[in-house]
């Protein structure tokens, strides 16, 4: 985890070269080129063996490129049996026929458009954009999103949607959702943000909200039976297990801490409430945690709304470093503040790494080996 840790501190670098710099725009050029370089260097060409799902997406795509069918059936068409997302398997498809029959492509690819996507989301929102990727990387978000390749696709479409939704445009919002569903079907329930976000924020409708969210939490797996959906892998498992799962408590108790450094963190600096769509995001992204126990899958939710929290917290923890900051700068509390927040970060990816190594395969890192002929991509073989 050093080796982890002490690539978080290059981003932290490039924050303080880019201080020196005299014009803000000199800045924000230096900072999304090294955290481009930073992020897509490392991530990009990352070999199968690191991040979890990295060997399972470049197996897959290594099968389909040696069908013969893939190679010259529709781009649109629907396989069934591969259990993926058909917006993610016409993707696929395109990339066969047309870039390339490397296997490799799927990571190269993925990683250049979730890099985009999170600079982009990031500059839209902060000012201090090597900064925020350093809270992004502690917090394992970053990591996680160039693991979970279907869902980070589907994440930025939420990152676009999410505008549309704070302006009101909920028409664009649907659309681009519905998009995101085509890559990861977990998307379909951030449907619900617009419906959401015309209840007063207030802390009756929020003590309602978590009330019904225990109600659900009881009779979940009712609920889902009722659904169809009782022979789903994640059903079956949670029912075999008979128990409420450890990483899903742990998971609540986690994100009770982050809320309450965010209650604290706004009291201490005075700010306005939240707007309505990030209250809803907070409440949302806390009602999953109150499921997650259950059925823990249910919690990748919140791969969607975590950024838009850090954001938030960061609004109030360190207001010169974000573009509609809610804090105030002169605020020795949030020095403390910050200090805490990195803490808890930290934490959370140490306990990670150390209980369930699994899902991020990062203390051994290596580059791919393009000189080699053949890899072994089955070497974290799925439940």
């Amino acid at each position: 985890m050093v080796l982890v840790f002490l690539y978080f501190a290059l981003f932290l670098i490039v924050h303080l070269v880019a201080k020196q710099f005299k014009t803000a725009g000199a800045a924000r050029l230096f900072q999304l080129v090294s955290c481009f370089i930073l992020l897509f260097g490392i991530f990009g060409f990352r070999d199968i063996t690191v991040l979890n799902d990295t060997s399972h997406y470049y197996g897959f795509y290594y099968l389909k490129a040696h069908l013969l069918s893939y190679k010259t059936e529709p781009i649109t068409t629907f396989h069934l049996l591969d259990k993926f997302e058909y917006g993610f398997q016409i993707l696929i498809e395109l990339l066969v026929q047309y870039v390339s029959k490397n296997p490799y492509t799927i990571i190269i690819f993925s990683s250049l458009v979730i890099t985009i996507g999170e600079l982009w989301v990031i500059d839209k929102h902060a000012k201090d954009i090597a900064k925020v990727c350093f809270y992004m990387l502690v917090a394992s978000l970053i990591f996680t999103h160039y693991c979970v390749i279907r869902q980070a696709f589907a994440l930025i479409f939420f990152y676009v949607a999410f505008g549309y939704l704070e302006k009101g445009k909920t028409g664009k919002y649907y659309l681009l959702i519905l998009l995101a569903g085509m890559f990861h079907y977990s998307a379909l329930v951030l449907l619900v943000l617009p419906v959401a976000i015309r209840i007063k924020p207030s802390k009756r409708n929020a003590a309602i909200t978590i009330c019904a969210a225990l109600l659900l939490a009881v009779f979940l797996f009712e609920i889902l039976s009722l659904l169809g959906l009782r022979d789903h892998p994640y059903y079956q498992n949670a029912v075999q297990k008979g128990a409420l799962s450890m990483i899903g408590l742990v998971d609540l108790l986690f994100m009770c801490a982050f809320l309450a450094l965010c209650l604290w963190a706004q009291k201490l600096n005075q700010a306005a409430p939240m707007k309505p769509a990030y209250f809803w995001v907070f409440l949302t992204a806390f009602c999953v945690c109150l499921l997650a126990p259950v059925i823990y899958p249910i919690s990748r939710i919140n791969e969607y709304l975590w950024p838009f929290m850090i954001f938030q917290l960061l609004r109030y923890i360190n207001p010169a470093a974000m573009r509609q900051p809610c804090g105030q700068p002169n605020n020795k509390a949030n020095s403390l503040l910050r200090i805490m927040v990195i803490t808890l970060f930290a934490i959370k990816l140490i306990g990670i790494n150390t209980i369930r190594p699994e899902w991020l395969h990062v203390d051994d890192y290596q580059f791919y080996d393009f000189s080699k002929t053949h890899h072994t991509y089955n070497l974290y073989p799925q439940e």
